[in-house]
């Protein structure tokens, strides 16, 4: 008895690789686009978590901890949390930006790229000096994000762009807004007292 081998043609090949190829077109942005939400989410909620971290922080010490007692350009940005992480603990840490730049290097929280950007991996810190309603880049956040002047505190994540719209004082005013695209620029930021925020 003869025995007749059959298997696919190069057509059927190349039709089941083209199917695989648009499945893939289709599963893959998804996935990233869900793991960009995910982030966004991730920073709405550590921010949550800063605001009533800066308030329980007001409440013991009638003033918010102000940052600018540190040299300008501090680096790590951890110094600016540490007043609510020690002597008392009103957050047990200071997360990481999920956008941040996770490779900085020795353990450096922002570091200046070649093109002159910069890119941090905490979240970015101002507090108003006690006594003052703002002051410095918090007074230019408030202009120029046009922000109430009851601000008394700022703070940041980069956004899905990885890239600060708040370089050191350089205030270019470009809050993030996912209406103009998942991967569009500027920053997550919040404002208080009141989670005061100009994104969606």
């Amino acid at each position: 008895m003869k025995r007749f081998w059959t298997g696919f043609t190069l057509i059927e090949l190349l039709i089941v690789v083209a199917i695989i190829g648009i499945l893939a077109a289709i599963a893959v942005p998804n996935f990233l686009n869900a793991q960009i939400r995910a982030k966004i989410a991730r920073a709405h909620s550590d921010q949550r978590s800063f605001a009533e971290a800066l308030e329980m922080y007001y409440l013991d010490n009638n003033a918010y901890p102000w940052t600018d007692t540190l040299p300008r350009g501090a680096n790590p940005l951890e110094l600016r949390w540490i007043p609510l992480t020690t002597p008392v603990a009103y957050i047990s840490g200071v997360p990481d930006d999920p956008f941040g730049d996770k490779d900085t290097p020795n353990g450096l929280s922002w570091v200046e790229q070649t093109n002159g950007t910069w890119k941090y991996r905490t979240y970015d810190l101002w507090c108003a000096k006690p006594g003052m309603s703002h002051w410095g880049w918090l007074s230019q956040a408030i202009e120029t994000l046009n922000l109430p002047d009851s601000v008394r505190y700022y703070y940041a994540s980069q956004g899905p762009d990885g890239k600060p719209e708040a370089d050191f004082g350089s205030m270019v005013g470009t809050p993030y807004e996912a209406s103009n695209g998942l991967n569009s620029r500027g920053d997550i930021f919040c404002a208080g007292p009141g989670m005061i925020k100009r994104q969606q």
